[in-house]
Order: structure tokens, then sequence, then C-alpha cells
């Protein structure tokens, strides 16, 4: 798979699960057992951000070693913040919220680790 096919499936995540989030707080709230807002909130608009540099970056020609290790390390890191907020037992405590974020964690985890694939062979250590 072509390293701008990856980011813009990696931005369409990122977009789905940050619109869903500002758009359907209540919703999002209820799944994980809680009543974070604003929480929620935030989290969608740096989110969609994301979502949208990951597109604008797809879209070029030539992408850089260290952009792709930004989203490498982006996609490792709420992997790692979902599973410490699991583990934690803090904002996400529904069962069936606990299940789905591990699921969208685990899936950031394998784009991230994709992305990486890219990232090694930009530099030349595949």
């Amino acid at each position: 798979m072509s390293l701008n096919l990856l980011l813009r499936i990696n931005s369409g995540f990122w977009l789905t699960l940050g619109l869903v989030m500002l758009l359907k707080t209540d919703l999002v709230n209820l799944w994980i057992g809680t009543e974070k807002t604003m929480l929620m909130h935030s989290i969608g608009i740096i989110l969609v951000v994301n979502g949208m540099i990951l597109l604008v970056t797809s879209l070029r020609q030539q992408i850089k070693s260290h952009e792709v290790m930004f989203f490498v390390l982006g996609d490792y890191g709420w992997s790692l913040l979902i599973i410490v907020l699991i583990s934690l037992g803090l904002v996400i405590v529904d069962p069936v919220g606990i299940r789905l974020t591990f699921v969208l964690a685990l899936l950031s985890a394998i784009l991230g680790a994709c992305q990486f694939r890219h990232y090694k062979q930009l530099m030349g250590r595949a």
C-alpha cells in the first residue's frame, strides 16, 4: 500500500472519530460512561485538525520522513492514552465503551505500525 493511500486512510479514521466526538457528543458520553462534554469537544477538535493535516500531507508527492514519524507517534500516543485511561478506570468506564475504545486503539496502533514501515523505507532502513 502506498504511503499516500495509507495517510488518507488514517486521515479518514481521525476525521470520522473527531467529527463523531464533536457532533454526537452525548452518544460518545453514553458509550464510554461519562459526562465530559468539554473534554470530548476538545479532543474532537484535535482529531479533526490532525485528520486535516494528514489529508493535506497525503496529497503531496514528496512526504518527509519527520512528517511520517509525527503521525506514527500520534497514532501510538493515542493507543497508549486509551490503554492508560481504560486501565485507570478514568473517563472510559462503561464495558461497551471499553471494548469500543480498545478496538479503536488497536486500529490506531495498526495504522501507526504501517506508517512506521514506510518511515523506515524513507530512512533507508527497510
